[in-house]
């Protein structure tokens, strides 16, 4: 891929991402945008070559910047590990809130609670930029990137990109965590993965 089509791609996923985000139809956006519905569906495939005026009104119609539309957010995410004994707390209204990580861009995102046993989970990693972020609830787990796995307890946070081998396993018996697996819109067509199957 060259720098333009991928230039191009990143654009078609953001817009894409965010119009659906802001449950906007294509149509929706062309109007506000005061450009065609044809050209919004070839920039979010990633086919058209927009103009910077073109950018920026569709930026102003999703509420975004154009940066915001140029910007790869996953690429190159590194890894993140946030410790409970850090932690820093924030109000929020009536709330305290303790920011973990920020994600951003037009990716399909799962939210899970695993159990995770001592034989644990591997995996060979997923499509270019799939990020996986894990918050431990119980227990003790060695999660991240194969090569450099990280030991976790009870609030604390991993964030890494997982399109390489990765792995969960809990040190002492089972632990529990909450995990969110942020992919591109449509991984591998053509193959239904396990999470998609349910």
């Amino acid at each position: 891929m060259d720098v333009m089509s991928s230039a191009n791609a990143v654009v078609g996923r953001n817009v894409g991402g965010l119009r659906i985000e802001r449950k906007m139809s294509a149509s929706e956006l062309a109007r506000k945008a005061g450009i065609s519905k044809a050209t919004v569906l070839s920039i979010e495939l990633g086919k058209a070559n927009p103009t910077v005026d073109t950018l920026q009104a569709l930026a102003t119609a999703l509420g975004v910047t154009i940066t915001d539309l140029l910007t790869d957010a996953t690429s190159g995410v590194a890894t993140t590990v946030r410790r409970m004994a850090d932690a820093e707390w924030h109000p929020l209204g009536t709330l305290r809130i303790r920011p973990l990580g920020t994600m951003y861009g037009a990716d399909l995102v799962y939210v899970f609670v695993a159990i995770i046993s001592e034989e644990g989970y591997s995996d060979d990693g997923h499509e270019a930029n799939a990020v996986e972020s894990l918050y431990v609830l119980s227990g003790t787990i060695l999660a991240g990137p194969t090569a450099d796995p990280v030991t976790l307890h009870a609030g604390d946070y991993i964030r890494f990109t997982a399109d390489g081998p990765h792995m969960y396993r809990a040190e002492d018996g089972t632990a529990e965590a909450l995990l969110v697996i942020s992919r591109a819109q449509i991984p591998d067509v053509g193959r239904l993965t396990a999470v998609e199957e349910m």
